[in-house]
């Protein structure tokens, strides 16, 4: 999945390539200052969210329309330190899978029964033994139902929202009837203050007024139409006064979680892609 005028879930984000992550423009920039934009981060780079229409020139995208990403740019991957799991790959290669292992309590799994000591399924994975009980049954471990993504974001003068789409593309095998949206899991949040892998970010970010909408637990909850995630309500925006980007900036998070898989749910690949945009908001 990649980016090209969105935010998808495969951690790549737009990126302005040239740019200075250390320069502010929050509070020099005309078309921000004036009419409000939103500001997407990587931790090196950012994209511009604008509420001036470009095309038309003139003011301003309506309350509930897309804000317009004016810019066009170069893709760069956004892998979060914090975000990363315990393996040294953050995802499986083309001869890997996620690691199943054997439940003898229908709770801990033991992956150890399949794995040769790099966390993913592959050829070099070798089937051990095990007994057999009336809750024996075989598992995703804990790390291959589990994916976070991250990216960052600054505002300026402008009340916006996230908004999702979420789709299945490429859906072969059994998932193609045995896994849905509305299994996979959904859980957003945010962090105003904090260092990522040297990104030191939020020291001079307000995140109040922030929202997480309730009801939106699954991507099903996401599909059909672009669906509200959460609100950001200050009108003045998340900068809180003059200072480097990077201090006005803070991180959202999303944690996607696969279902739990039975033997049952057969063989096959999908595709699944979260697109992400911002809409201007009264």
């Amino acid at each position: 999945m990649l980016l090209n005028r969105h935010i998808l879930t495969s951690a790549t984000l737009v990126a302005l390539s040239g740019q200075n992550a250390t320069a502010s423009f929050l509070d020099t920039d005309f078309w921000c200052r004036t009419y409000g934009c939103a500001v997407v981060h990587d931790g090196q780079n950012f994209d511009i969210y604008d509420n001036w229409q470009f095309a038309s020139n003139s003011c301003c995208v309506p309350f509930g329309g897309q804000m317009i990403d004016f810019y066009a740019r170069a893709d760069s991957t956004n892998i979060t330190g914090t975000l990363d799991n315990s393996n040294t790959t953050w995802r499986p290669g083309n001869n890997d899978s996620f690691m199943l292992g054997v439940t003898q309590n229908g709770s801990t799994v033991d992956a150890n029964i399949f794995d040769n000591g790099n966390g993913f399924l592959d050829a070099a994975d070798t089937f051990s033994s095990f007994t057999l009980n009336p809750n024996t049954d075989v598992r995703l471990a804990g790390s291959g139902r589990q994916y976070s993504h991250s990216f960052f974001i600054s505002s300026y003068n402008t009340r916006f929202s996230l908004r999702a789409l979420a789709s299945i593309a490429n859906a072969t095998g059994d998932f193609a009837n045995t896994i849905q949206l509305g299994d996979i899991k959904l859980t957003p949040s945010f962090d105003d203050r904090g260092n990522d892998g040297g990104f030191d970010y939020g020291a001079r970010a307000n995140s109040s007024s922030i929202q997480i909408v309730s009801g939106v637990d699954d991507l099903g909850d996401l599909s059909g139409a672009p669906t509200q995630i959460m609100n950001f309500g200050r009108n003045a925006g998340i900068r809180q006064r003059n200072g480097d980007i990077d201090e006005q900036t803070i991180r959202l998070d999303f944690l996607y979680e696969m279902p739990e898989y039975d033997l049952s749910m057969g063989i096959g690949s999908l595709d699944i892609d979260v697109v992400f945009d911002f809409y201007r908001e009264p």
